[in-house]
Protein backbone atom coordinates (compact mmCIF):
# COMPACT_ATOMS: atom_id res chain seq x y z
CA UNK A 1 0.00 0.00 0.00
CA UNK A 2 1.09 3.47 -0.98
CA UNK A 3 0.15 5.32 2.06
CA UNK A 4 14.49 19.99 0.11
CA UNK A 5 16.93 17.01 1.46
CA UNK A 6 18.06 18.99 4.11
CA UNK A 7 14.20 19.44 4.90
CA UNK A 8 13.70 15.82 5.16
CA UNK A 9 16.73 14.74 7.47
CA UNK A 10 15.65 17.26 10.07
CA UNK A 11 11.87 16.22 10.02
CA UNK A 12 13.12 12.59 10.42
CA UNK A 13 15.48 13.51 13.04
CA UNK A 14 13.19 15.59 15.46
CA UNK A 15 10.75 12.66 14.68
CA UNK A 16 12.82 10.46 15.86
CA UNK A 17 13.36 12.45 19.25
CA UNK A 18 9.77 13.54 20.24
CA UNK A 19 8.08 9.85 18.89
CA UNK A 20 8.59 6.32 19.76
CA UNK A 21 11.21 4.47 17.42
CA UNK A 22 9.89 0.60 16.77
CA UNK A 23 12.67 -0.60 14.86
CA UNK A 24 15.00 -2.99 15.93
CA UNK A 25 19.02 -3.47 15.06
CA UNK A 26 19.50 -5.57 12.00
CA UNK A 27 20.45 -8.59 13.30
CA UNK A 28 17.22 -8.81 15.72
CA UNK A 29 13.61 -10.96 15.04
CA UNK A 30 10.54 -8.87 15.02
CA UNK A 31 7.53 -10.13 16.77
CA UNK A 32 4.20 -9.38 15.69
CA UNK A 33 1.17 -10.83 17.34
CA UNK A 34 -1.64 -11.83 14.22
CA UNK A 35 -5.33 -10.91 16.08
CA UNK A 36 -6.61 -11.98 12.61
CA UNK A 37 -9.55 -14.03 13.42
CA UNK A 38 -10.51 -13.89 9.22
CA UNK A 39 -7.47 -15.06 8.44
CA UNK A 40 -3.79 -14.87 8.15
CA UNK A 41 -2.39 -15.98 4.64
CA UNK A 42 -2.87 -12.60 3.15
CA UNK A 43 -1.03 -10.70 5.78
CA UNK A 44 2.20 -13.30 5.79
CA UNK A 45 1.93 -13.86 2.52
CA UNK A 46 2.79 -9.69 1.87
CA UNK A 47 5.57 -9.70 5.02
CA UNK A 48 7.13 -12.73 3.08
CA UNK A 49 7.33 -10.49 -0.41
CA UNK A 50 8.70 -8.09 1.75
CA UNK A 51 11.62 -10.25 3.08
CA UNK A 52 10.53 -11.17 6.49
CA UNK A 53 11.30 -15.03 6.70
CA UNK A 54 9.02 -16.58 9.91
CA UNK A 55 11.81 -18.13 12.06
CA UNK A 56 14.80 -16.34 10.30
CA UNK A 57 14.21 -12.48 10.64
CA UNK A 58 10.37 -12.29 11.91
CA UNK A 59 8.51 -14.73 14.76
CA UNK A 60 4.30 -14.65 14.89
CA UNK A 61 3.06 -15.01 17.73
CA UNK A 62 -0.63 -15.77 18.11
CA UNK A 63 -3.58 -15.99 20.66
CA UNK A 64 -5.26 -19.92 20.91
CA UNK A 65 -8.36 -19.95 22.87
CA UNK A 66 -9.70 -23.54 21.35
CA UNK A 67 -10.09 -25.69 24.42
CA UNK A 68 -10.54 -22.81 26.56
CA UNK A 69 -14.04 -22.97 28.48
CA UNK A 70 -16.26 -20.07 27.07
CA UNK A 71 -17.18 -18.40 30.58
CA UNK A 72 -12.76 -18.32 30.59
CA UNK A 73 -12.28 -17.01 27.38
CA UNK A 74 -11.51 -13.11 28.29
CA UNK A 75 -9.52 -14.26 31.32
CA UNK A 76 -7.29 -16.58 29.42
CA UNK A 77 -6.83 -13.84 25.87
CA UNK A 78 -5.77 -10.75 28.82
CA UNK A 79 -3.60 -13.73 29.91
CA UNK A 80 -1.68 -14.45 26.50
CA UNK A 81 -1.45 -11.13 25.87
CA UNK A 82 -0.04 -10.13 28.17
CA UNK A 83 2.64 -12.64 27.58
CA UNK A 84 3.31 -11.59 24.11
CA UNK A 85 3.97 -8.25 25.79
CA UNK A 86 6.63 -10.02 28.12
CA UNK A 87 8.01 -11.44 25.39
CA UNK A 88 8.52 -8.07 23.74
CA UNK A 89 6.03 -8.13 21.13
CA UNK A 90 6.68 -5.29 18.29
CA UNK A 91 3.40 -4.88 16.59
CA UNK A 92 -0.13 -6.14 16.89
CA UNK A 93 -2.17 -6.60 14.09
CA UNK A 94 -6.06 -6.74 14.60
CA UNK A 95 -8.94 -7.67 12.05
CA UNK A 96 -10.90 -4.65 12.29
CA UNK A 97 -10.46 -0.76 14.80
CA UNK A 98 -13.12 -2.67 16.99
CA UNK A 99 -10.49 -4.85 17.92
CA UNK A 100 -7.80 -2.21 17.96
CA UNK A 101 -9.65 -0.25 20.35
CA UNK A 102 -10.10 -2.78 22.87
CA UNK A 103 -7.05 -4.40 22.16
CA UNK A 104 -5.32 -0.93 23.37
CA UNK A 105 -7.31 -0.93 26.47
CA UNK A 106 -5.28 -3.81 27.70
CA UNK A 107 -1.78 -2.83 26.18
CA UNK A 108 -1.59 0.79 26.41
CA UNK A 109 -0.21 3.55 23.96
CA UNK A 110 2.96 1.89 23.39
CA UNK A 111 2.86 -0.95 21.44
CA UNK A 112 2.07 -0.07 17.72
CA UNK A 113 -1.51 -1.46 16.78
CA UNK A 114 -2.76 -1.69 12.90
CA UNK A 115 -6.14 -2.72 12.04
CA UNK A 116 -7.25 -4.13 8.17
CA UNK A 117 -10.48 -3.32 8.06
CA UNK A 118 -12.66 -0.28 9.21
CA UNK A 119 -15.72 1.46 7.99
CA UNK A 120 -15.02 4.40 10.09
CA UNK A 121 -11.68 4.62 12.57
CA UNK A 122 -12.53 8.09 13.76
CA UNK A 123 -15.76 7.04 15.09
CA UNK A 124 -15.10 4.57 16.52
CA UNK A 125 -12.10 6.18 18.40
CA UNK A 126 -9.52 4.14 16.93
CA UNK A 127 -7.85 7.28 15.33
CA UNK A 128 -7.81 11.06 15.51
CA UNK A 129 -7.74 11.66 11.76
CA UNK A 130 -7.32 9.58 8.88
CA UNK A 131 -3.80 11.77 8.22
CA UNK A 132 -2.44 11.99 11.16
CA UNK A 133 -4.00 8.95 13.17
CA UNK A 134 -1.89 10.32 16.20
CA UNK A 135 -1.69 7.49 18.82
CA UNK A 136 -0.70 3.80 18.50
CA UNK A 137 -3.13 3.25 15.86
CA UNK A 138 -3.44 3.18 12.42
CA UNK A 139 -4.45 0.63 9.46
CA UNK A 140 -6.84 0.24 6.79
CA UNK A 141 -10.00 1.82 6.28
CA UNK A 142 -12.89 0.82 4.03
CA UNK A 143 -14.07 3.02 1.11
CA UNK A 144 -17.80 3.69 2.54
CA UNK A 145 -18.96 -0.30 1.01
CA UNK A 146 -22.58 0.38 3.04
CA UNK A 147 -23.82 3.13 1.04
CA UNK A 148 -22.86 1.87 -2.26
CA UNK A 149 -24.13 -1.44 -1.46
CA UNK A 150 -27.50 0.34 -0.57
CA UNK A 151 -27.35 1.64 -4.01
CA UNK A 152 -26.52 -1.62 -5.71
CA UNK A 153 -29.47 -2.88 -4.04
CA UNK A 154 -31.89 -0.32 -5.31
CA UNK A 155 -30.00 -1.31 -8.85
CA UNK A 156 -30.77 -4.85 -8.23
CA UNK A 157 -34.29 -4.54 -7.54
CA UNK A 158 -35.59 -0.89 -8.41
CA UNK A 159 -38.83 -1.73 -6.45
CA UNK A 160 -36.53 -1.87 -3.27
CA UNK A 161 -38.69 0.28 -0.31
CA UNK A 162 -37.65 -1.44 3.10
CA UNK A 163 -34.41 -2.93 4.23
CA UNK A 164 -33.99 -4.68 7.62
CA UNK A 165 -30.43 -3.26 8.74
CA UNK A 166 -29.10 -5.59 11.04
CA UNK A 167 -26.22 -4.46 13.68
CA UNK A 168 -23.81 -5.82 16.04
CA UNK A 169 -23.63 -4.72 20.06
CA UNK A 170 -19.75 -5.26 19.40
CA UNK A 171 -19.19 -2.91 16.28
CA UNK A 172 -17.72 0.50 17.68
CA UNK A 173 -18.86 3.65 15.34
CA UNK A 174 -21.77 1.67 14.18
CA UNK A 175 -24.72 4.51 14.66
CA UNK A 176 -22.11 6.53 12.20
CA UNK A 177 -22.19 4.30 9.78
CA UNK A 178 -25.69 3.47 10.02
CA UNK A 179 -26.41 7.55 9.72
CA UNK A 180 -24.53 7.49 6.53
CA UNK A 181 -26.75 4.51 5.30
CA UNK A 182 -30.01 6.30 6.31
CA UNK A 183 -28.67 9.75 4.28
CA UNK A 184 -28.60 7.38 1.21
CA UNK A 185 -31.41 5.83 1.76
CA UNK A 186 -33.43 9.20 2.07
CA UNK A 187 -32.09 10.25 -1.04
CA UNK A 188 -33.48 7.07 -3.00
CA UNK A 189 -36.75 6.63 -1.26
CA UNK A 190 -35.65 3.69 1.03
CA UNK A 191 -36.37 3.11 4.74
CA UNK A 192 -34.04 1.53 6.38
CA UNK A 193 -35.21 -0.34 9.74
CA UNK A 194 -32.45 -0.70 12.65
CA UNK A 195 -32.31 -3.86 14.68
CA UNK A 196 -28.96 -4.06 17.25
CA UNK A 197 -28.58 -7.69 17.70
CA UNK A 198 -26.77 -9.04 20.84
CA UNK A 199 -23.70 -11.10 20.01
CA UNK A 200 -23.22 -14.11 22.84
CA UNK A 201 -19.63 -13.93 24.01
CA UNK A 202 -19.96 -17.62 24.43
CA UNK A 203 -20.46 -18.29 21.11
CA UNK A 204 -19.24 -15.81 19.03
CA UNK A 205 -22.57 -15.17 17.49
CA UNK A 206 -26.07 -13.67 17.58
CA UNK A 207 -27.34 -14.48 21.32
CA UNK A 208 -30.34 -16.84 21.47
CA UNK A 209 -32.27 -14.35 22.96
CA UNK A 210 -31.76 -11.65 20.99
CA UNK A 211 -31.91 -13.71 17.70
CA UNK A 212 -35.57 -14.62 18.75
CA UNK A 213 -36.09 -10.96 18.96
CA UNK A 214 -34.55 -9.93 15.69
CA UNK A 215 -36.57 -12.76 13.47
CA UNK A 216 -39.81 -11.23 15.40
CA UNK A 217 -39.17 -7.73 14.81
CA UNK A 218 -38.41 -8.17 11.23
CA UNK A 219 -41.25 -6.40 9.23
CA UNK A 220 -43.02 -8.65 6.86
CA UNK A 221 -42.60 -6.29 3.79
CA UNK A 222 -38.81 -6.05 3.75
CA UNK A 223 -36.67 -6.37 0.44
CA UNK A 224 -33.10 -6.83 1.64
CA UNK A 225 -31.40 -7.76 5.26
CA UNK A 226 -28.72 -5.60 5.28
CA UNK A 227 -25.71 -7.70 7.37
CA UNK A 228 -23.53 -5.29 8.77
CA UNK A 229 -19.61 -5.85 10.47
CA UNK A 230 -19.56 -8.33 13.53
CA UNK A 231 -22.98 -9.40 12.76
CA UNK A 232 -22.04 -13.41 13.29
CA UNK A 233 -24.59 -16.43 13.04
CA UNK A 234 -24.54 -19.92 14.27
CA UNK A 235 -25.96 -22.59 12.18
CA UNK A 236 -29.48 -22.82 12.98
CA UNK A 237 -29.41 -18.86 12.62
CA UNK A 238 -27.80 -19.50 9.61
CA UNK A 239 -30.33 -21.94 8.11
CA UNK A 240 -33.50 -20.05 9.73
CA UNK A 241 -32.46 -16.76 8.04
CA UNK A 242 -32.29 -18.24 4.51
CA UNK A 243 -35.38 -20.08 5.02
CA UNK A 244 -37.07 -16.91 5.25
CA UNK A 245 -35.09 -15.64 2.24
CA UNK A 246 -36.31 -17.93 0.09
CA UNK A 247 -40.13 -18.21 2.00
CA UNK A 248 -40.59 -14.50 1.62
CA UNK A 249 -38.39 -13.49 -1.13
CA UNK A 250 -36.23 -11.13 0.54
CA UNK A 251 -32.84 -11.17 -0.73
CA UNK A 252 -29.21 -11.59 1.94
CA UNK A 253 -26.53 -9.14 1.69
CA UNK A 254 -23.29 -8.75 3.63
CA UNK A 255 -20.21 -6.88 3.71
CA UNK A 256 -16.60 -8.34 2.81
CA UNK A 257 -15.70 -9.82 -0.56
CA UNK A 258 -16.17 -13.40 0.44
CA UNK A 259 -18.91 -15.57 -1.50
CA UNK A 260 -21.09 -16.95 1.27
CA UNK A 261 -24.13 -19.35 0.99
CA UNK A 262 -27.49 -17.93 0.52
CA UNK A 263 -26.47 -14.10 0.68
CA UNK A 264 -27.57 -12.72 -2.73
CA UNK A 265 -24.85 -9.36 -3.14
CA UNK A 266 -21.84 -8.90 -0.84
CA UNK A 267 -19.67 -5.95 -1.15
CA UNK A 268 -16.35 -4.76 0.23
CA UNK A 269 -13.30 -5.18 1.02
CA UNK A 270 -11.14 -8.50 0.13
CA UNK A 271 -10.08 -10.23 3.35
CA UNK A 272 -6.65 -11.52 2.03
CA UNK A 273 -5.96 -7.86 0.46
CA UNK A 274 -6.70 -5.78 2.89
CA UNK A 275 -4.78 -7.78 5.29
CA UNK A 276 -1.89 -7.79 2.81
CA UNK A 277 -2.28 -4.06 3.06
CA UNK A 278 -1.98 -3.78 6.72
CA UNK A 279 1.47 -5.89 6.60
CA UNK A 280 2.52 -2.96 4.24
CA UNK A 281 2.14 -0.57 7.58
CA UNK A 282 3.36 -2.93 9.79
CA UNK A 283 6.71 -2.76 7.25
CA UNK A 284 7.06 0.68 7.66
CA UNK A 285 6.71 0.71 11.50
CA UNK A 286 9.21 -2.23 11.62
CA UNK A 287 11.43 -0.13 9.68
CA UNK A 288 10.85 2.77 12.22
CA UNK A 289 7.87 4.66 11.34
CA UNK A 290 5.53 5.72 14.03
CA UNK A 291 1.81 4.67 13.55
CA UNK A 292 1.25 8.07 14.76
CA UNK A 293 2.35 9.64 11.59
CA UNK A 294 1.16 6.79 9.26
CA UNK A 295 -1.94 7.96 7.33
CA UNK A 296 -4.95 5.51 7.35
CA UNK A 297 -5.06 3.74 3.83
CA UNK A 298 -8.10 2.71 1.99
CA UNK A 299 -9.11 -0.73 1.52
CA UNK A 300 -10.62 -1.44 -2.56
CA UNK A 301 -13.88 -3.03 -2.03
CA UNK A 302 -15.16 -5.73 -4.83
CA UNK A 303 -18.61 -7.01 -6.10
CA UNK A 304 -19.60 -10.52 -5.53
CA UNK A 305 -23.10 -11.84 -6.86
CA UNK A 306 -24.06 -14.95 -6.35
CA UNK A 307 -26.83 -16.37 -8.88
CA UNK A 308 -27.83 -19.67 -7.17
CA UNK A 309 -28.93 -17.12 -4.11
CA UNK A 310 -30.70 -15.04 -7.09
CA UNK A 311 -32.69 -17.80 -8.22
CA UNK A 312 -33.81 -19.32 -4.75
CA UNK A 313 -36.21 -16.07 -4.79
CA UNK A 314 -36.62 -15.92 -8.37
CA UNK A 315 -34.69 -12.57 -8.82
CA UNK A 316 -33.16 -11.59 -12.20
CA UNK A 317 -29.75 -9.82 -11.61
CA UNK A 318 -29.68 -6.96 -14.39
CA UNK A 319 -27.11 -7.21 -16.48
CA UNK A 320 -25.32 -4.05 -15.60
CA UNK A 321 -24.89 -4.94 -12.15
CA UNK A 322 -23.01 -8.62 -13.81
CA UNK A 323 -20.83 -6.26 -15.91
CA UNK A 324 -19.60 -4.65 -12.27
CA UNK A 325 -19.45 -7.88 -10.50
CA UNK A 326 -16.12 -8.93 -9.60
CA UNK A 327 -17.13 -12.39 -8.81
CA UNK A 328 -20.31 -14.48 -10.11
CA UNK A 329 -21.55 -17.23 -8.31
CA UNK A 330 -22.99 -19.91 -10.54
CA UNK A 331 -25.36 -22.60 -9.21
CA UNK A 332 -23.21 -25.85 -8.05
CA UNK A 333 -20.31 -23.62 -6.95
CA UNK A 334 -20.08 -24.09 -3.33
CA UNK A 335 -21.15 -27.89 -4.00
CA UNK A 336 -17.83 -28.15 -5.55
CA UNK A 337 -16.05 -26.86 -2.71
CA UNK A 338 -16.71 -29.83 -0.60
CA UNK A 339 -14.14 -32.57 -0.71
CA UNK A 340 -15.71 -35.66 -0.97
CA UNK A 341 -15.08 -38.45 1.90
CA UNK A 342 -13.26 -41.09 1.50
CA UNK A 343 -15.00 -44.04 -0.60
CA UNK A 344 -17.99 -41.44 -1.14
Amino acid sequence: MKYGKIALVLMVLITSIVSPTYARGADDTYKVALLLWGGTDGFIGQMTAYGYVEGDNITYLYVNLQDVPPEDVQTEYEKQIQAMIDDGVDVFVTETDTDAVNLRNLVGTEIPIVFARSDDPVASGAVADLVTPGGNITGTVTNRPHERRLQLLTEIKPATKKIYYIISTYALGAEATLQQVQAVAEDLGVEVVPFTAAMSPATFSVDPASWTELIQNMPEDIDWVFMTPFVFLDPQETAEIMALSVERGFGLSYIIDEPVPGYLISYGPNIAASSGQAAQTVDRILRGASPADLPVQTAENFLTINLEAAASINMTIPEAILRQANMIIRPGYFESLVTPTPGS
